[in-house]
């Protein structure tokens, strides 16, 4: 049985802002068939990751929605702030700090933020603990698709 690929994408290495690292990295995967769920800190993140993914590349079309619409079942890329997966997503990225993995992704990919804080410092033990634990395909990266 494959581990799960965690990836932690650098996004001040980046030079990525939040929306378009997340519109790159969902498009990626999208094209390579699998549906993504996109974890927004909350609904105010979430509508800006939204407006986000509508401008992120001006030559493409991300077919997504936020959580709750009577279609988020066949949305292939759902922006949400739980981990309900109502579009059974196999990957996940993160645009808010993880505490630790949660089940039930193929490959979850957290957006570390650009500034120092809290949440920067969350993704730090979470990134500790699952090296730690040796359970998953950890990997750190600097560059999007």
């Amino acid at each position: 049985m494959p581990q799960t690929i965690v990836e932690y994408v650098n996004l001040r290495e980046a030079r990525a802002n939040l929306a378009s690292a997340a519109g790159r990295l969902a498009a990626a995967h999208l094209a390579a068939g699998r549906r993504v769920l996109i974890l927004a800190r909350d609904q105010d993140q979430a509508r800006e990751l939204d407006a986000g993914l509508w401008s992120y590349d001006q030559d493409s079309f991300l077919p997504h929605a936020l959580a709750g619409g009577e279609d988020e079942a066949a949305e292939p890329i759902l922006i949400a702030t739980t981990l309900d997966n109502p579009n059974r997503a196999t990957v996940l990225i993160a645009a808010r700090g993880l505490e630790e993995m949660p089940p039930g992704f193929d490959h979850l990919i957290q957006l570390l933020p650009i500034d120092d804080g809290a949440e920067l410092d969350t993704c730090r033990a979470c990134y500790k603990a699952l090296k730690e634990a040796g359970q998953v395909d950890l990997r750190h990266t600097t560059r999007l698709p």
